[in-house]
């Protein structure tokens, strides 16, 4: 069982995200396939963005991705938001004061909530993973899982008072 040291991720892990996409179970991900299962879970791409992910994923350009292209692509974006978090935090001064902490917070917030309504809703948090051309790294169920357990008290969008406990 071969683990990630990210989050520890097993094989098995990527293979259930991967089976997600391959819905005819034929070990590779069609442009159709990504489509399909993007659309399922509320994301719509367009069809240019759609090519672009196949592209960043497809390492052989074959027109399809693999097992291993997927997993290979999926590790490299959590090195990737690894290392982005790293600068973050070296670069946040350790005594930050609650008021730069929360204006900080509010900022990123609002890059989430797009229609500006005090809450995040899950399609905000997808077209933002999106939007950043990190969906190879964060597939669909785990944006899923990440909102239900940041989502509280269960009323299908994130407050403030939310983000501010699920990133503290």
């Amino acid at each position: 069982m071969t683990t990630s040291p990210r989050i520890g991720r097993t094989t098995e892990d990527y293979r259930s995200a991967f089976s997600y996409f391959d819905v005819n179970k034929d070990g590779q991900i069609t442009l159709q396939e990504l489509e399909n299962a993007m659309n399922k879970c509320g994301v719509h791409p367009t069809k240019l963005e759609l090519r672009i992910i196949m592209s960043q994923m497809d390492k052989d350009k074959d027109g399809v991705v693999t097992f291993e292209e997927f997993v290979q692509m999926m590790r490299l974006q959590e090195r990737e938001l690894d290392m982005q978090q790293q600068k973050h935090t070296k670069t946040r001064p350790s005594n930050m004061e609650r008021p730069e902490m929360r204006r900080e917070l509010l900022k990123q917030f609002r890059m989430f909530d797009r229609d500006n309504d005090g809450y995040i809703y899950p399609e905000e948090m997808k077209r933002l993973v999106l939007e950043l051309r990190l969906g190879n790294a964060f597939p669909i169920q785990v944006i899923d899982q990440l909102f239900s357990e940041a989502d509280t008290d269960g009323d299908g969008k994130i407050s403030f008072e939310e983000f501010v406990m699920a990133v503290i």
